[in-house]
């Protein structure tokens, strides 16, 4: 019997019974109720009286030994076990006379290894990069690899990040046939992308090696296909040597990359037998084509779990490379592709979860002796020249390597996410890479040659200790960098359980505010909080301040990205001609609620130091009038057709420039190697003067080309008629409404469009020029709420106390001309 509610299971109030206990100094306490109490996870006890104002819980021995358990008393302590199978049930210690139990205690101790056990489980899970369950186990079991614990897994408990990154469908079983008999016999190689966005060394492609006996693989990011022949030669060159072996074959596709001279004659040179795959027939080259898809699943799965931003697809590839080829188990050899290659078993107790949260120790550089000894970052993976860490600086910006780093690997752990497709951003982000060749690279707590990095480097942005911080070039660390998995059995997951969103009909007296904006739920809620976590509020004004903030400078390498991707400039010696500024412009992309969505970045010229007849010649631009807006938003409420808006990433950048400028290098992100040479624009810039006419020129051009026709009364609008639909685009510099009487005109114009220029669909039209627009069955109806919301907020009214007229209207005033107007100045401006 026991006096605390809290500690049944299960129980039954007894309302009728008027039984009660007579305690022994003659007091008595009324039952109130009958239940269980659980005391493991596998035992509980029954029959068990509340006893109201009972200030001790009572266990009976015979009530005990009724149930099924028999009970064993020494001198100092008494153990309970089940009568059925012998298995301890719980245990006593002598205090005085009586014998207690806490059997909170007793539930911890009898579950804590098990529970530690599975929980260490799931952490070398996520450190060997999201390796499959099975394969955990056969390596445990084998002891294939040193350094992985006695731990145990947990088969049928599903990992969200797995789910989102790696569900696919039925597999066909790999034949059971070994081809080859020794490393390098036969290479399988493959490339992969272009990726949609450069990564921050500037690769957007992959290329991918795999050894037929082994499955050791090679991954190199490269910024162009003609790259692949001289690094397929060092590549071969160097394995042979560093391994001492022969490459007799190698099978490819017939991509151009592959199937050229320049790499049919150095084949020839070698020896070296190509094999072609038939046109059109991966699967006759599916060794490698599987291993770009276990690469790219697990990649996405470890930037998935603690919202890596995409930027650092590359670093998660190779991480993912090294992880597999320690791990993996060959089909039939049953041993790792490292140990199949090196004749050693990989050591993989320096793993640490990718993305996961860092401190890394500040050697030099420190301004004060009080200031921080450590920075914040995460991990981007391993280094392959040292016996180090790839990490990124949170306060630098900067991917540094350092060997003294502390992790905590239970950040961010994942949480169950509830999925609404209208919450969806689609607006990729841009994506970074690793470029270095290496041949068996070097690990901490294990070494193997590294190649030397490629040539390729991108501008940086400097800190206040760039002198004394370890500075990694953004160049793709890539190679030999890991020994990969076998084609057989790469991670498979479950099928998905997506969890939808619960839509509710709340009733109405429940609903505060205005109905026709919808109903803002606790959920909802959390994935606003979520998406606006990995935004910044704060506009800074100087590029020292941006340059503190990791949000910031990935806008910043954004913009910088799209410079490059459009070939905008040229690095040139400083001219004897005129060379016009560039300054940073921060501003936070707001929705029409004034709720930031993005952070901005952009680069712009001083174009007031422009030379007219020098730097540019004409500079007008039309720009749509409001007038006609108001006029396509009534033409297409009335024939009842939707408008819909896209916006064009960094447009002046598509648009050639006639004459020849020039312009200083960014601010903070000055090419180390050639510090006083300035850019020579191709293309036009944020800033110049010349800029919005030359846009304008390009897109009017290309729309033409597409059979539209520019309006005679405005020429910012374009028209075109097909088999009776009418179709209408309204420009206003970079963004873009648009719609048809017929919705497959307005899907080819979104696609005709994407393949031009980058593009931001944002969906049906919403807000536009300060303008929020709302479509409807009734109408298309126009507000300027957000225009007020921040008037209010200029002049310190946004908490004011909201009235229906600005003046009270109990009060009856004449006109007087005799008064003068002493305070008009100070409300007329609004």
């Amino acid at each position: 019997m026991t006096g605390e509610k809290r500690m049944f299971s299960s129980y039954v109030k007894n309302k009728d019974s008027q039984d009660s206990i007579i305690f022994g100094d003659g007091n008595q306490g009324k039952v109130k109720g009958l239940g269980k109490i659980a005391i493991s996870n596998e035992h509980s006890i029954s029959n068990v009286f509340l006893v109201e104002s009972l200030g001790y819980n009572l266990l009976s021995v015979s009530q005990l030994c009724n149930m099924g358990y028999n009970c064993l008393f020494t001198n100092v302590d008494v153990s309970v076990f089940r009568r059925c199978d012998g298995s301890l049930a719980f245990k006593g210690v002598l205090d005085g006379k009586l014998y207690l139990v806490d059997f909170a205690k007793e539930e911890a101790g009898l579950d804590a290894c098990l529970m530690a056990k599975t929980c260490m489980g799931w952490l070398w899970h996520r450190r060997l990069a999201h390796v499959g369950m099975k394969n955990l186990h056969k390596l445990l079991k084998g002891e294939h690899v040193i350094g992985l614990t006695n731990v145990c897994f947990e088969k049928d408990r599903p990992c969200a990040a797995c789910q989102a990154g790696k569900q696919v469908g039925s597999s066909h079983h790999a034949k059971n046939v070994m081809k080859t008999s020794r490393p390098l016999e036969l290479l399988h190689m493959d490339l992969f992308g272009p990726v949609a966005y450069l990564s921050i060394g500037g690769s957007k492609y992959g290329l991918v090696i795999v050894d037929d006996f082994s499955r050791v693989t090679w991954v190199f990011f490269l910024q162009d296909k003609s790259e692949t022949q001289g690094t397929l030669k060092r590549f071969l060159r160097r394995a042979q040597n560093k391994f001492e072996l022969k490459v007799k074959k190698i099978r490819s596709d017939n991509g151009s990359e592959f199937k050229n001279l320049q790499v049919e004659e150095f084949l020839e040179e070698e020896g070296i037998k190509h094999e072609f795959s038939a046109p059109y027939t991966p699967q006759q080259n599916g060794v490698v084509e599987r291993k770009n898809r276990t690469l790219i699943d697990m990649a996405r799965t470890m930037l998935g779990e603690f919202k890596t931003p995409e930027c650092f697809w590359s670093e998660a590839v190779n991480t993912a490379c090294h992880a597999i080829n320690r791990v993996y188990l060959h089909r039939l050899l049953k041993k790792t592709s490292y140990e199949l290659l090196t004749g050693n078993k990989p050591n993989v107790s320096y793993f640490r979860v990718f993305g996961s949260k860092c401190y890394i120790l500040v050697k030099k550089g420190r301004n004060s002796k009080f200031a921080p000894k450590a920075v914040e970052g995460f991990l981007l993976g391993y280094d392959s020249n040292t016996k180090a860490y790839r990490v990124f600086n949170k306060s630098s910006g900067l991917v540094e390597v350092s060997s003294d780093v502390v992790f905590d690997e239970t950040n961010g752990s994942p949480r169950e996410q509830v999925v609404d497709l209208d919450d969806i951003d689609e607006e990729d982000v841009p994506t970074a890479a690793i470029r270095t060749m290496a041949i068996g690279d070097v690990r901490p707590q294990e070494q193997l040659e590294q190649n030397q990095p490629s040539s390729s480097t991108m501008v940086h942005p400097p800190t206040q200790d760039d002198k004394q911080v370890p500075r990694v070039e953004a160049h793709d660390q890539g190679g030999a960098q890991d020994v990969q998995v076998e084609e057989e059995e790469a991670p498979q997951a479950p099928p998905t359980q997506v969890r939808a969103t619960i839509q509710r009909d709340h009733p109405v007296d429940q609903i505060l505010g205005d109905i026709s904006k919808g109903v803002t739920t606790r959920s909802r809620l959390v994935n606003f909080c979520e998406h606006y976590s990995f935004v910044s509020s704060i506009e800074p004004f100087r590029v020292e301040e941006a340059l503190l903030d990791p949000d910031w400078v990935l806008a910043m390498q954004e913009e910088l990205n799209n410079f490059k991707r459009n070939e905008v400039w040229t690095l040139v010696p400083r001219p004897k001609q005129n060379v016009v500024g560039t300054k940073w412009v921060f501003r936070n992309k707001q929705d029409e609620h004034g709720v930031v969505m993005r952070n901005k970045a952009r680069l712009v010229a001083k174009g007031y130091a422009q030379v007219a007849g020098l730097d540019f010649e004409e500079t007008f631009a039309p720009v749509a009038r409001l007038e006609s807006i108001r006029i396509l938003l009534a033409y297409a409420a009335h024939h009842s057709f939707r408008l819909y808006q896209m916006d064009v990433k960094s447009a002046f950048l598509n648009g050639p420039i006639k004459e020849e400028v020039y312009v200083e290098q960014p601010p903070g992100f000055e090419d180390e190697r050639y510090p006083d040479h300035v850019c020579k624009l191709s293309k036009a810039l944020y800033g110049l003067k010349q800029a919005p006419r030359t846009w304008y020129e390009c897109l009017r051009d290309f729309l033409i080309a597409n059979a539209f026709k520019v309006g005679k009364a405005d020429p910012t609008l374009f028209t075109k008629t097909c088999d009776g639909d009418l179709f209408v685009c309204q420009i206003y510099v970079d963004d873009i409404i648009f719609g048809s009487t017929n919705q497959k005109s307005c899907e080819e114009f979104s696609r005709v469009m994407t393949q031009k220029f980058e593009m931001s669909m944002m969906g049906e039209l919403n807000f536009f020029l300060g303008f929020q627009v709302k479509q409807l069955k009734d109408g298309t109806f126009i507000s300027q709420t957000k225009y007020t919301q921040d008037l209010l907020k200029r002049f310190g009214m946004k908490d004011a106390k909201p009235a229906k007229t600005p003046m009270g209207t109990d009060r009856h005033t004449d006109l007087n001309k005799g008064v003068m107007h002493i305070f008009r100045g100070s409300y007329a401006t609004t």
